[in-house]
């Protein structure tokens, strides 16, 4: 993991270390900024907890450590205190310890998103990506955060996602981290990662950190509007590891952003043919046959993809659309119900399902599906409305 404070960048390499000094200076930045939220007064403080600062503010670690256990026994609404047991804890690299601190922090001050944050990036250090995701986003949600501590918890965030095989959450979160810190230390191995589908950083000076490289570096020419470097390091990566899954998938996507379907139609075959467990490729091209209106192709690519992945709902949407194009309403229904038990919260496919609804003239149920395309278009898009 990795963080920015004001004077310095500090983040972490491919096994997720991080230095004394890092620690002491992120959570400084961190401590300063909790206090003020929480508005604690050391003033008012019990003896114990004026002495467990006192220890902590001479360097005495340890004994701090067994006054600040002291003061919370006696008081456990005391917020600064769990916030700095918890941050000595996790300088101590005592993460299990940090997070159960954190975790009372953020019950007793549950709007207080620096809590979230460290209370997230302590249950990454211990490997929970589940709950490691959960509260790391809610700390980006709650919003509030200094842009460096914002920053910091946005690449963590990545990473967790990428643990977790969730690609495009990952690229997601990159793709916001390069608009606010384009900067970012290891930005370009972790974009290369994620591209790639990689669960996390691959070690330096090997055959994948030399991809990563590549495409992580092509990933933000795209963003950087340099799509001639983009394209001759993406093509770069696939000469030089011809064997590397995803690496036809990136340079697929690249083209058919660019509107040269036919080029990205071969690499997203290339792809399939590679990396046959992924639906991934045939997924994209059962799209490109379907905005051609080639509907057998469509369905046909439909159908590997669902092979590869059952529970996946857009497959099914893609193979009901097919059907809407021939007209063949029944089939379209059975294909979209199904896409609808599996992606309940897809607009796309309650809106396909207004258009299959009013052709079969049951007018009940395409105003119920109508109504569920508002809200799920709302829910995807709070800035926008729409009805069909």
């Amino acid at each position: 993991m990795r963080h920015t404070a004001p004077s310095s960048r500090v983040h972490c390499i491919a096994g997720g270390s991080k230095t004394f000094a890092s620690r002491v200076m992120f959570l400084a930045v961190l401590a300063l900024l909790l206090h003020r939220s929480i508005g604690a007064q050391v003033a008012t403080a019990s003896k114990l907890k004026v002495e467990a600062i006192q220890a902590q503010a001479a360097g005495n670690d340890d004994l701090a450590s067994k006054l600040y256990v002291q003061a919370l026994a006696q008081d456990p609404a005391w917020t600064e205190g769990w916030w700095k047991y918890g941050g000595l804890l996790y300088e101590g690299q005592k993460f299990q310890l940090a997070s159960e601190s954190f975790g009372h922090l953020t019950q007793l001050a549950p709007q207080n998103s620096l809590g979230f944050a460290m209370l997230g990036m302590s249950e990454y250090e211990l490997g929970d990506w589940s709950n490691a995701s959960l509260h790391l986003n809610k700390a980006l949600v709650h919003g509030g955060l200094p842009q460096e501590i914002a920053n910091g918890a946005m690449y963590e965030y990545a990473l967790v996602l990428m643990r977790q095989k969730n690609r495009n959450g990952a690229l997601i979160a990159l793709r916001l981290l390069q608009h606010t810190a384009p900067d970012y230390p290891n930005l370009v191995p972790a974009f290369g990662s994620a591209e790639l589908g990689m669960e996390k950083i691959p070690a330096s000076g090997t055959a994948d950190a030399e991809a990563v490289s590549l495409v992580g570096q092509a990933a933000i020419d795209v963003l950087q509007l340099k799509p001639q470097d983009a394209e001759l390091l993406y093509r770069q990566a696939i000469h030089d590891h011809p064997q590397l899954p995803f690496a036809h998938l990136c340079l697929a996507l690249f083209l058919e952003n660019l509107g040269r379907e036919a080029e990205a139609e071969s690499e997203f075959m290339a792809e399939s043919a590679l990396n046959p467990a992924s639906p991934d490729a045939w997924i994209w091209l059962s799209r490109l046959a379907l905005a051609r209106r080639e509907t057998e192709p469509t369905r046909k690519y439909a159908a590997e993809a669902m092979k590869r992945a059952p529970n996946d709902g857009l497959p099914y949407l893609l193979e009901g659309r097919s059907y809407i194009i021939d007209q063949q309403w029944n089939k379209a229904l059975d294909a979209l119900q199904k896409a609808e038990a599996l992606s309940p919260d897809s607009y796309e496919v309650h809106y396909a399902l207004v258009s299959v609804y009013g052709a079969l003239h049951d007018e009940k149920a395409a105003d119920s599906e109508r109504k569920l395309f508002t809200q799920a278009y709302a829910v995807a898009h709070p800035q926008q409305k729409e009805t069909p």
